[in-house]
């Protein structure tokens, strides 16, 4: 779909770079390249055809890893077998080699074959809690909670050291991606039993009975979780959130004054107050925040902004957000500061205060996000041109800076200007011809405001190959589709 404005490392990293070296040999160079023409064309199932070719031939794991990226794009899953194991094979130490080749063979039943692939991300992995919960998503595609059931008996049998309470764990979590909640449970009681102390199987073990609608034994389990680490910010505010949506306002506000009481932790109070419709408790805390002492004074006044700003107090959030005078929050909140100041009218001042970024730092990136700043805040104040003319003094001090040059093609896209977009996007690609959102940007512009469908259907397409799953593109692979008048294929991206 529509391209999203995005921060540098949402693209791309943020400069440029040199793509990769071409294999050498004459016949896996002939079927890689035809393989890339055929799918720039249209025809999946020919270009992986030809990159299988090329894998076998190979020993090269990148050719064997591209050839399973287009087999899985165009759902050939026996070839995605074939190329996944190739590259296993080419990588034994890959993770992703073996997660692959597993993946397309529970989708072609090859139930023993990718058990195999399976034992070995759990010996690279040294059995690890994560290895586990990996083999259990992996297992969860097969859509057979008995055969999944099999396989994981059959792995825990040939890794007796492994750790049951991580056995059991990944064994609730094919269940919970099953739709199998009771099964879920019980297996996730099991893994707690094994291991009491764990608060992150407390806290699984809480969710699936919420969900269930056993919601004392889910709110037990949680409290349990958080007794054994109370400083755990993000699970005190879960059990917090919790107590209260179960009409316990007064225990959830005793947890949240029993943790230690930072910044973040008084900024989360105000929200929780808020959220309750307590406004004149939340403006209560926010007047308590100014009396507490904390060493880092930058810390606290960034979170006085984010705290002011959720109360509707622009201009205290801007007189805040200035006395963040050093360290990480720094460029943050001199940034949020100007966005501030052009929301409440000041256009200039806050452009001003953009320049001054510029004029007084050395550090590039500060320099990058200015610029981006200033054109973000015109865009959105409806001065798409003079946004435009920032972008345009950006590239002049940038002319790598992927986020610059993607930023000016969105704009320029927005403005009809095709040609400017096109070549910010193709400088984009023939640095980073794997950089998925530039190539779904390009396409979805050249089948949106252009006729040059067959173009924008390759560049979609290739940006298809690299993320299937992601779902601006699955939406583009929808419009082209429908701009070509291919409705049921639309239809059915769309619905993706």
């Amino acid at each position: 779909g529509a391209p999203q404005n995005a921060e540098p490392e949402t693209v791309s990293e943020t400069k440029v770079e040199t793509p990769p070296a071409e294999p050498v040999d004459e016949e896996v160079m002939y079927r890689v390249f035809s393989g890339e023409y055929l799918g720039s064309e249209g025809e999946l199932q020919a270009s992986v055809d030809e990159y299988l070719e090329a894998a076998m031939l190979s020993d090269d794991p990148e050719v064997a890893q591209r050839a399973t990226r287009i087999a899985f794009a165009a759902e050939s899953w026996q070839q995605a077998a074939m190329a996944a194991d190739r590259w296993a094979v080419l990588a034994p130490e890959s993770v992703p080699a073996h997660e692959s080749a597993a993946n397309a063979m529970l989708r072609v039943g090859d139930y023993f074959g990718a058990e195999y692939q399976l034992t070995r991300i759990l010996e690279i992995l040294d059995d690890s809690t994560d290895a586990w919960v990996l083999v259990s998503r992996i297992l969860t595609l097969s859509g057979d909670p008995v055969q999944a059931n099999d396989t994981m008996d059959h792995l825990a049998e040939v890794r007796p050291d492994a750790n049951p309470a991580d056995v059991n764990f990944a064994r609730s979590q094919i269940f919970v991606g099953l739709g199998e909640l009771e099964q879920a449970f019980e297996y996730a009681r099991r893994a707690v039993e094994a291991a009491p102390d764990r608060p992150e199987l407390l806290t699984w073990t809480g969710r699936i009975a919420l969900n269930l609608e056993l919601t004392g034994t889910g709110i037990e389990y949680i409290r349990r979780a958080w007794e054994l680490d109370p400083d755990n910010h993000d699970l005190a505010l879960g059990y917090a959130d919790l107590l209260a949506r179960n009409g316990e306002e007064e225990k959830a506000r005793e947890v949240m004054q029993e943790m230690p009481q930072t910044p973040d932790v008084m900024l989360s109070r105000i929200l929780f107050e808020l959220a309750a419709g307590k406004r004149a408790d939340a403006e209560a805390l926010f007047s308590d925040f100014a009396g507490f002492e904390w060493d880092d004074a930058s810390e606290k006044a960034f979170y006085q902004a984010q705290a002011a700003e959720a109360l509707g107090m622009s201009r205290q959030a801007i007189a805040y957000y200035e006395q963040v005078t050093e360290g990480k929050r720094l460029l943050a909140s001199s940034l949020r500061r100007a966005e501030l100041i052009a929301l409440d009218g000041d256009m200039e001042t806050a452009r001003a205060e953009l320049a001054g970024i510029r004029g007084n730092s050395e550090d590039p990136r500060a320099r990058e996000q200015s610029w981006l700043t200033e054109a973000r805040i015109l865009r959105e104040a409806g001065d798409r041109e003079e946004a435009f003319n920032v972008l345009d003094r950006a590239v002049t001090e940038f002319p790598a800076s992927v986020a610059v040059l993607y930023s000016r093609s969105l704009l320029a896209a927005e403005l009809g200007r095709v040609d400017v977009a096109e070549k910010d996007l193709r400088t984009i690609i023939a640095a980073q011809p794997e950089n998925a959102a530039a190539l779904n940007a390009l396409g979805y512009t050249l089948a949106d405001q252009t006729e040059r469908f067959e173009e924008a259907e390759a560049l979609i397409r290739q940006a298809y190959i690299l993320q299937p799953e992601e779902p601006s593109i699955v939406d583009s692979m929808g419009w082209i589709a429908y701009r070509q008048g291919r409705m049921a294929e639309a239809e059915e991206f769309l619905a993706r």
